[in-house]
């Protein structure tokens, strides 16, 4: 397996024609602003000189097809939340806008996100966390069910990584109200899977089913307590 996890994505874009130009409204974008994104092979732009574009492709500049280009960059980028702007999801959520299933290379892009939220899961900290990233698996349009079943089964194994995940996202990212809950991140625009996930009890049983393994556990002294915590916060969210 490549110790790259972008090398397979850039492989299936490398024949990808370089645009002639990528065309921009004149009132936002310079003359030169699109030849200077096009002088070089799309992996050596930095966060900075493609941060424009990302948020700017297919509004206000660029069609379908530059962002096609430009896909494993974007994608490479915003999986390592390495923009200031735009964030994560707003880049994810480009590619759904220019039909990214329809390209033939549709199914690199798919073991792509697979594989970044695999590797999400296996690290925490992690940038960007597995809330933001989730969401924008969500804006790119992938079926969220096996992700939160990925997720379940980590946590369920009393991996570190994924329970520390799992206590993260039930502490700051679910909103607590009566008659309902949602999550605080805006870019969601339909959020009731994952709500229902972590409060109608899939999350909690995983949490149960970890007890068991983390008390077994003696490089991890801290889980225990924290599996604790979290359950609490599950359970205060399934009774609210």
């Amino acid at each position: 397996m490549s110790e790259d996890p972008y090398a397979e994505l850039y492989a299936a874009f490398a024949g990808v024609p370089r645009p002639v130009a990528v065309e921009g409204c004149p009132c936002c974008t310079g003359p030169d602003e699109g030849r200077r994104l096009l002088a070089r092979p799309p992996r050596s732009l930095g966060p900075d000189e493609l941060s424009r574009f990302a948020a700017k492709a297919l509004t206000t500049w660029g069609g379908p097809e530059d962002v096609r280009y430009f896909a494993p960059r974007l994608l490479e980028l915003a999986a390592e939340d390495a923009f200031t702007w735009p964030d994560p999801e707003v880049v994810f959520g480009k590619l759904a806008r220019a039909g990214w299933r329809g390209w033939p290379e549709a199914d690199a892009v798919a073991r792509f996100l697979a594989g970044f939220w695999t590797r999400t899961l296996a690290r925490f900290p992690s940038r960007p966390g597995a809330g933001t990233a989730l969401c924008a698996l969500a804006a790119v349009g992938v079926d969220l069910a096996p992700l939160l079943g990925e997720w379940a089964e980590s946590a369920a194994r009393a991996d570190g990584a994924a329970v520390r995940h799992l206590h993260g996202f039930a502490r700051d990212d679910l909103v607590r109200r009566r008659g309902g809950h949602r999550l605080g991140n805006a870019y969601w625009e339909d959020d009731r899977a994952v709500v229902a996930w972590l409060t109608g009890g899939p999350a909690r049983a995983a949490v149960e089913a970890a007890f068991e393994v983390a008390f077994e556990r003696t490089d991890d002294a801290g889980l225990p307590e924290l599996l604790a915590e979290t359950h609490g916060l599950l359970t205060l969210e399934h009774s609210v």
